[in-house]
């Protein structure tokens, strides 16, 4: 059915269904309550009737007559009738002596019966029998319900159209904003029209514009990234395809050995590329990935002391312990990318600290290089950013370090940022939520 009706039909055939039963519910139960409550009046009467005539049958010694169409009263011995207050009524077989309310058919109609009981002075029992047609309450409950069959129709039709009217006006909005996002196909940059007002379909437009602008931003992110990596990715092909043409066409130009070194330094070039990208990949897909207590200090103690056996200064005193819940490797390669960021800019010294304040697992990689203006700071984190001064293939690398530790300390719960170092250079910090045993 959801496929085949619109909402608006199926909120008014719900809603019309849901209204159409509640009214027959309470249209029977209507009927039932005035049938039962028009008899119930009825025997009152008759028992009312019943203890008058038995008193006044009493003191006169005799039945008084009553005349009535819809009553009939008898005089009753020993469960015969002895005597009718109506002799209409005279061929009557004798009525059940009811001292509850009792219903029985006299001539194929009902009647409620009700009984007073005489004491004679012989010690006998007469019973005063009065039956009470119920010809008029059953017309009056029928009357009801031929009432009740042609009004829940008609509240039901009268809530459908009414139903009809409101979803449809209610819905019209939606219907605008179904339209315009139809015709925004292929171009994020535009945006939905939102309603007046603060209700929820102006809240889903609202939220329609963000997503569109998310998307609109993600795109333009996505183009960029392409094109860079694509720009990336050509030139070590690009280096290897000059130097292999070279050999080819001028055989002594260049030698073998010297052909191997360029071919072997742009495909490492163009592995670590890969390997990089493959990497950005997976976190934004994953998100997170093989999470584990991971020692901090451990990291930056031997990226110290590789930086020590490459011939850089490197103070690893701040050093102090600390641990994190993150990916192993994932750590490691970002705390290798910040620590080989501040050896390439570095003049001659790199310094090294590690804190913990108990709920934070705060990271100082320090160099006494020229620094990052603030300007900078936030761009050099995206992928393929590179200063001007940092787009030297020897010096530069492909512009993926950075974003690596951005992303590694996003999935890690932490942030990563650029300051102002004590030695004059720049300051990559990372702040990391700390685990204790």
């Amino acid at each position: 059915m959801g496929r085949r009706w619109s909402l608006r039909v199926r909120i008014t055939g719900v809603a019309t269904a849901v209204v159409l039963v509640v009214l027959v519910v309470g249209a029977l139960a209507f009927l039932a309550v005035l049938q039962s409550m028009s008899v119930a009046a009825q025997a009152t009467t008759a028992a009312q009737q019943a203890t008058q005539i038995a008193a006044d049958t009493r003191a006169t010694g005799r039945l008084p007559p009553f005349e009535a169409d819809e009553v009939v009263i008898q005089l009753q011995r020993d469960g015969q009738v002895v005597a009718v207050a109506d002799d209409d009524f005279a061929g009557i077989a004798p009525l059940p002596v009811a001292a509850e309310a009792a219903t029985v058919r006299v001539a194929g109609q009902r009647y409620v019966v009700r009984s007073s009981e005489i004491a004679l002075p012989s010690a006998g029992v007469e019973h005063v029998v009065v039956a009470r047609s119920l010809e008029g309450v059953d017309d009056a409950t029928r009357a009801a319900a031929v009432l009740l069959a042609v009004a829940v129709p008609a509240a039901g039709v009268f809530v459908a159209a009414l139903t009809w009217i409101v979803v449809g006006r209610s819905l019209r909005p939606v219907e605008r904003i179904r339209a315009d996002v139809e015709r925004i196909g292929d171009d994020p940059s535009r945006r939905v029209d939102a309603p007046p007002g603060r209700d929820e379909v102006a809240g889903l437009a609202v939220t329609m514009n963000r997503m569109l602008g998310r998307l609109d931003q993600a795109r333009s992110v996505q183009r960029q990234f392409v094109s860079d990596a694509s720009h990336e990715l050509r030139s070590p092909v690009a280096a290897i395809r000059q130097h292999a043409q070279v050999a080819l066409l001028h055989p002594g130009a260049t030698s073998l050995s010297g052909l191997a070194e360029v071919v072997d330094a742009e495909a490492a070039r163009l592995e670590d590329l890969v390997s990089d990208l493959l990497l950005l990949a997976r976190l934004d897909e994953r998100g997170t990935l093989n999470q584990q207590e991971v020692d901090l200090d451990d990291l930056l103690l031997a990226e110290g002391a590789r930086l020590r056996s490459l011939g850089v200064q490197v103070d690893a005193s701040g050093v102090g312990p600390a641990r994190v819940l993150a990916d192993p490797a994932l750590t490691a390669r970002a705390v290798r990318n910040a620590v080989e960021n501040a050896r390439r800019h570095a003049r001659s010294a790199v310094a090294l600290t590690v804190r913990d304040d108990g709920a934070t697992a705060l990271v100082w990689i320090d160099d006494d290089g020229p620094g990052v203006p603030v300007e900078d700071r936030e761009r050099v984190f995206r992928r393929f950013e590179r200063r001007d001064d940092a787009r030297d293939r020897d010096r530069g690398g492909t512009g993926l370090g950075l974003a690596i530790v951005a992303e590694s300390a996003r999935v890690a719960g932490g942030t990563a940022r650029l300051g102002v170092s004590q030695l004059g250079g720049a300051r990559l910090e990372l702040r990391l939520p700390s685990v204790h045993d």
